[in-house]
Parts: C-alpha cells; sequence; structure tokens
C-alpha cells in the first residue's frame, strides 16, 4: 500500500475511518497509560482525529505523524487552532501550543521526534495496513519508542463477505499477541461485537464486528 492511497483518500474524501466524535474507549481506558499531566503521547497515522484534542484538554502533549498533508492542515482548521509550521528533516512540523504533526512518512521517523513520549495511543493505524506491512510498522513503533511504554491499541475483526479486504483489516486477537510477542505484556482490556450499530459492516456481509482494546507494555 503506497503512499499515494491515502493522500488520495483525503483528496477523494473517502474518509469514512475518520470519527466526528472522541472515541470512547480512548476516554473510558486512558488511564491505564498511567500518564501525568505534561506527558507525551504518540499518535502515528494521525489523521485528523478529534482524540487529539481531547488528549491535549486532558493535559497531555501530543505528537502525531501523518502523510496527507490535507488532513493535518484540516485538523487545524476545523478546530480553529493557529498553527506554525517548521521543518525537520523530511518532515514538514505543524505545532500548536502542545500539538505537534509530523506530515510525512511514518517509515522515517526516527528516536528523536518520540524519545520523550511516555504512551502511545493508536485506533486507526494497526488496522489500516495491510497483512503484508503490520510487521514492519510494529517493527518501527518498537525502534523508535524507548522500553516500558505503554500503549493503547484498538482493533477489529470482522468477515467480511463483500467489498474490499480493507482498510480497515481484520485483525484477531492472536495476530494482536503474535506481533506483540516481545513485549512485557500485552492485555485485552476490553471486547465488544458491535456490528449492531456499524450499518456499513452489516451491509458488506459481516456477521460479526469484534472491537478490541489492548494495553500493550513495550
Amino acid at each position: 500500500m503506497k503512499q499515494e492511497f491515502w493522500i488520495e483518500k483525503w483528496q477523494k474524501k473517502q474518509t469514512g475511518f475518520h470519527k466526528d466524535f472522541i472515541h470512547p474507549l480512548l476516554q473510558k481506558f486512558v488511564s491505564t497509560l498511567e500518564l501525568n499531566k505534561g506527558d507525551e503521547i504518540f499518535v502515528p497515522l494521525c489523521g485528523k482525529s478529534l482524540d487529539m484534542i481531547w488528549l491535549h484538554e486532558q493535559g497531555y502533549k501530543v505528537i502525531g505523524v501523518e502523510i496527507s498533508q490535507l488532513a493535518v492542515e484540516q485538523f487545524f482548521s476545523e478546530n480553529s487552532l493557529n498553527f506554525k509550521v517548521s521543518t525537520y528533516k523530511s518532515f514538514n512540523v505543524y505545532t500548536y501550543k502542545n500539538i505537534t504533526i509530523y506530515q510525512g512518512d511514518f517509515f522515517k521517523l526516527n528516536a528523536s521526534v518520540t524519545k520523550t513520549c511516555h504512551a502511545i495511543y493508536d485506533r486507526a493505524a494497526l488496522i489500516a495496513l495491510p497483512e503484508e506491512m503490520v510487521d514492519s510498522y510494529v517493527q518501527k513503533i518498537t525502534e523508535i519508542m524507548h522500553q516500558n511504554t505503554y500503549e493503547l491499541l484498538i482493533t477489529l475483526e470482522f468477515n467480511k463477505a463483500v467489498g474490499p479486504a480493507g482498510p480497515p483489516f481484520s485483525t484477531t486477537d492472536e495476530k494482536v499477541n503474535q506481533l506483540f510477542n516481545k513485549s512485557t505484556s500485552t492485555t485485552l482490556l476490553y471486547e465488544e461485537d458491535i456490528i449492531e450499530r456499524e450499518s456499513k459492516f452489516a451491509e458488506m456481509g459481516c456477521e460479526y464486528l469484534m472491537e478490541r482494546v489492548y494495553l500493550i507494555e513495550m
């Protein structure tokens, strides 16, 4: 899956993965990250997620990375945030108070950007990637984050009868444990079949849509 795929998705407004509300599971489980006010949290493949606004309002510093310049600029403009732009290596860096988004290729990010981050929040990054990319994604996360970092990960598992394979891509509990088998611990915090309130998945023939939340200690 090339970068152009996601850039085109934003240009064509094919962004069904974007939520126009704060994810309730973030609000419910953010305390498991054991953050203090002023701590930094990393949000990979962040798009224009409103979850970043909520995290900022809780007193945390937010570091995001996103390939689409349009998504980044929409995030700041739609939330009436007066941002500043600078550059860092191959990235354009957008900043508003304690929110910083690196616009560029996630896989080119280095540890100097994330070395002070205390946690990771992944709602729609891992499940946005096809099977052949998720291993590289987790390897990169492991490479740029220091040990004992906590990650809050939200996944979806489903059996789609029609339509494209993804994104999002179905991710089983077994797959999560396999991907993070080198982590200190992987704990399933929550799971629920949400198919009854996700009509688009039902229309594609899904019999179930399991949403899961994990706490991972890197």
